[in-house]
């Protein structure tokens, strides 16, 4: 992975730790989901993106240029400081921008920008300084993360070791989904960055931070895709409780809950998929019948274990996955199927008939049964609706039920996991039997390892999955421990040369 551009999330929270806080670049990169990877991934910029990066960039710039003292690393008080000045801002705000020391000619391409300020348009200082930023935020060693080596590439064998601020760079976007703190940069300049151990050294510290907080949580709602909840909808008339606000609630929930097993928690995928507790407000606590804590901000409650078992039986995956007059066992399976399991699906054939509507004393369960058992279905549905009829206790926002439409609720089935059958009834003995799949373990460090690196694995990244794995199990399989493994794996510190790029 040579070059890739950022990600709007990335860029957003690049610009805010480059130029602080208070500063929002308002730029639509206008990015898709990646079908490969199923993970967010920023695709071609077309004239019409460019164009919003240049007038991002002249709002931050002109904005900076206001508050300029906070971001230079001199003061220049005579016309004399001026220049050297604008070459150390050149010098260490290029290399916080860069995320590696900027190369000779672009300090030299970026002093000329400012000279033409001064000297050309006879701009004040903080705006020939404020022209050089405006330059600085357009360039493709800000917007795109180089892997090219900042001087010769590092050769070993047949592929390439990243250098120490390479590698600072994947460690931050991988785990803060942003540009490297200052101990992190203060690591890739001491090159404390070359062994797994000092790598380690850096994931461990990372992890407790605030940032990778919040970012692992993006991880989870990708993942799931739990991030386009907000656009889903629901019958009014059956879901009237099901608001903008609910669904806020139900997002900030799972964030929150994730936080909780990752950060404060043992961190095991068996606690992610098997909780009984949850944070909630009044209205989630409402909707699972357990007891309030009152009010818009979330509390950590127990609910009822025979209902509630981990992540998969939270509201906002049942609400992501329902149908907007009810539960839909198709899209709850095949989530599992194929986020869960990582699985893949033949190609459907070409027409498959839509399941009959609801009628009077038929359940879901078997209107979908009837719809899978079709000679044009059998191929796809046999293998993933088992799994989504582990969860028709659950309603259209993921309201326990025991009846559905005046039936007996069925939510049992026989699953093949790990080459062997699996009874179950439920969603709760489901997730266990998920939490204990070897299946799922490896599913788990893939999705990971494709959030990582924004691609899907390939063949030379076996061995270090394998290895990232392998102290996966030897931990009980806490997460944290993957995310160790992954970063300090050979995928994470190597790569292969480009295609035509000549190998020294």
């Amino acid at each position: 992975m040579p070059i890739r551009r950022l990600t709007q999330r990335e860029y957003e929270n690049t610009v805010a730790d480059l130029l602080g806080p208070a500063f929002s670049a308002d730029v639509d990169l206008t990015i898709d989901s990646d079908p490969s990877s199923g993970f967010r991934a920023p695709g071609v910029v077309s004239p019409l993106e460019a164009e919003r990066f240049r007038a991002a960039a002249e709002a931050l710039a002109l904005a900076a240029s206001k508050n300029l003292d906070a971001l230079l690393p001199c003061s220049p008080t005579a016309p004399a400081d001026e220049a050297p000045c604008a070459r150390k801002f050149a010098e260490s705000f290029g290399t916080r921008a860069f995320r590696r020391p900027p190369s000779a000619d672009e300090i030299d391409r970026l002093l000329a920008l400012y000279q033409a300020g001064r000297q050309e348009l006879m701009l004040p200082f903080a705006d020939a300084m404020g022209l050089m930023l405006e330059g600085l935020l357009q360039s493709a060693a800000f917007v795109y993360r180089w892997e090219l080596g900042a001087n010769a590439p590092i050769k070993e064998g047949e592929v390439f070791r990243l250098g120490p601020y390479e590698i600072a760079s994947r460690l931050s976007y991988f785990l803060l989904g942003s540009m490297p703190d200052e101990a992190l940069f203060a690591a890739a300049a001491a090159d404390r960055l070359s062994t797994p151990e000092g790598i380690e050294s850096q994931v461990r510290r990372l992890l407790g931070t605030a940032r990778a907080k919040e970012n692992l949580g993006h991880f989870f709602e990708e993942w799931l895709g739990l991030e386009h909840l907000s656009d889903r909808s629901k019958d009014p008339m059956l879901y009237p409780e099901f608001t903008d606000g609910l669904k806020a609630a139900m997002l900030a929930e799972t964030r929150a809950f994730v936080s909780e097993i990752l950060f404060a928690g043992d961190g095991k995928l068996q606690s992610l998929l098997g909780a009984s507790f949850s944070l909630v407000n009044g209205p989630l606590a409402e909707l699972y019948g357990a007891k309030s804590p009152g009010g818009e901000s979330l509390s950590k409650v127990e609910l009822d274990p025979a209902q509630r078992s981990g992540l998969l039986t939270q509201a906002s995956f049942l609400a992501l996955t329902g149908s907007p007059e009810g539960s839909n066992p198709i899209v709850r399976g095949k989530d599992v199927y194929l986020q869960v399991l990582c699985k893949e699906l033949p190609p459907p054939p070409p027409e498959v008939p839509a399941p009959k509507p609801a009628s009077e004393g038929v359940t879901t369960r078997q209107r979908f049964e009837e719809h899978g058992t079709q000679a044009c279905a059998t191929g796809c549905h046999q293998l993933f609706d088992v799994f989504g009829f582990a969860f028709e206790h659950y309603d259209g926002i993921g309201r326990y039920r025991t009846l559905d439409n005046g039936q007996p609720v069925d939510a049992g089935g026989t699953v093949e996991l790990d080459g062997k059958n699996h009874v179950f009834s439920g969603a709760r003995e489901l997730s266990e039997l998920l939490a204990q799949s070897q299946e799922v373990q490896r599913c788990v460090g893939t999705q990971l390892l494709r959030f990582a690196f924004r691609r899907l694995e390939s063949d030379g990244d076996a061995a270090s999955l394998e290895a990232a794995l392998g102290r996966f199990a030897s931990a009980s399989f806490d997460l944290r421990e993957l995310l160790v493994g992954l970063g300090t794996s050979r995928t994470f510190r190597y790569r292969s040369p480009n295609p035509g790029e000549v190998m020294p």
